[in-house]
Order: structure tokens, then sequence, then C-alpha cells
């Protein structure tokens, strides 16, 4: 299916409370429910990561970090930046990538 497809076409159905948490829990990682059940249904192997948000949320404090010293640097309130606490943060972050199975590489 091609991803640019406009999707316009509503599919609704009923679940029990518990049905709908417990979608909810393995639907975790996606933004929408419903792009977790479109995965299912169509088939679309799909691999768990225990731990994934953690990375994800040091990615952001880096990215953020990266952000605010290059506005600093282009309003030219700093001359020099210590990127050693960067470095650290990278240098985690790499690690824990590299810690993935070789199937979600």
């Amino acid at each position: 299916m091609d991803k640019m497809q406009t999707k316009n076409v509503i599919i609704s159905f009923r679940v029990t409370p518990e049905e709908k948490a417990r979608l909810e829990r393995k639907s975790r990682g996606y933004d929408k429910l419903s792009d977790y059940l479109r995965d299912c249904i169509l088939g679309k192997e799909i691999i768990v990561i225990e731990g994934v948000d953690r990375v994800a949320d040091e990615l952001r404090r880096i990215g953020n970090n990266l952000n605010q010293l290059t506005r600093a640097v282009h309003m030219e309130q700093i001359q020099a930046v210590d990127l050693s606490g960067m470095r650290e943060g990278v240098a985690t972050l790499w690690q824990s990538l590299n810690s993935l199975p070789r199937a979600v590489r």
C-alpha cells in the first residue's frame, strides 16, 4: 500500500474495556492504536524493544541541548562550548542502539 494514500474509510468495532486495555498495552510505541492494528492485520512484523523509550528520551534531550547551543552561538552569547557532557550522552545512546538485536538495526 502506498504510504501517501489517503486513509478515508472508517472501520469501527466494539471491544470490552479489558480488551481495549490489552490492545493499548500491546500498542506501546505506536502513536495511534489504528496504526498498530493496521500493522497487525496486514501482517507487518512487530518487534517490541524494551527500553527504547529511554533511548528516545535521551536522544530528545541531546537534540534539545544542541538546539540551545546553536541558538546561543548564533546570538553570539557564547564563544566556546564544552561538549564533553553531550559526548558522553551520545556514547551512552550509541551503546544502547548497538545492543539492539540485529533484526531491528
